[in-house]
């Protein structure tokens, strides 16, 4: 997977290379998300973030009761800072972050986990990448687990013209920025997932100071 992603890797450095500590103990200053984590949290004792950033979600897992979390994620600028705060708060013996990609998840047991975490990671892998994500996140969550998955806003054909992005192929695209987007629209989101997941409730996350919006779903393993 990582030799795929050399931009997307490059550009999250970059950022997160940039990116301060944070203290997991405040809220996460957007409502929605927070709801979504004690919802998470509220009985399940151990998830799995894919993607993890800077482990943000995790440790306000943690904070919340949670007694393990694991993290994931390509960037190791984004994990470096994870693992600092993780240490800063005595997380060590409750957390393991580690910078990798889908083949990590291989390494994993079925049924390990009781919930996992997938904010903005679904629509920005490879379409294969992608599927092969949900498959394995089905995998290793218990049944009746809980899946908090957030996406991208779907792009219109006239924002993807103002973005420029170039198109790979079918709703799969490139942003001048390195990152991928599998443009996916509500039904396509449902249709992948419906196999795997069942879908307890959908709800859109408005970022006014960007004039734009995410998508959360709260699901159930099958």
């Amino acid at each position: 997977m990582i030799n795929s992603y050399d931009e997307t890797i490059k550009y999250w450095d970059n950022v997160f290379g940039q990116s301060p500590e944070y203290n997991p103990t405040q809220m996460i200053n957007v409502q929605e998300i927070e709801n979504g984590i004690s919802w998470l949290v509220k009985n399940s004792k151990s998830t799995i973030d894919f993607g993890c950033g800077n482990g943000r979600a995790l440790c306000r897992c943690l904070d919340k009761g949670m007694e393990y979390v694991y993290g994931i994620d390509i960037c190791n600028n984004a994990i470096e800072v994870a693992n600092r705060v993780i240490k800063k708060f005595n997380y060590k013996s409750k957390a393991d972050v580690i910078c990798g990609g889908i083949e990590k998840l291989n390494q994993i047991n079925d049924n390990s986990y009781e919930s996992a975490i997938l904010f903005n990671i679904l629509d920005n892998l490879t379409p294969e990448d992608s599927i092969e994500l949900t498959k394995n996140i089905h995998r290793i969550v218990k049944s009746n687990g809980k899946i908090l998955l957030k996406l991208n806003p779907y792009i219109t054909k006239q924002q993807r013209k103002e973005y420029k992005f170039k198109e790979i192929s079918h709703e799969f695209y490139k942003e001048d920025s390195g990152l991928y987007l599998w443009n996916l629209t509500n039904e396509m989101v449902e249709n992948n997932i419906n196999p795997f997941f069942i879908i307890e409730k959908y709800e859109t996350i408005e970022y006014k100071q960007y004039n734009m919006a995410n998508r959360m779903y709260y699901l159930r393993n099958r």
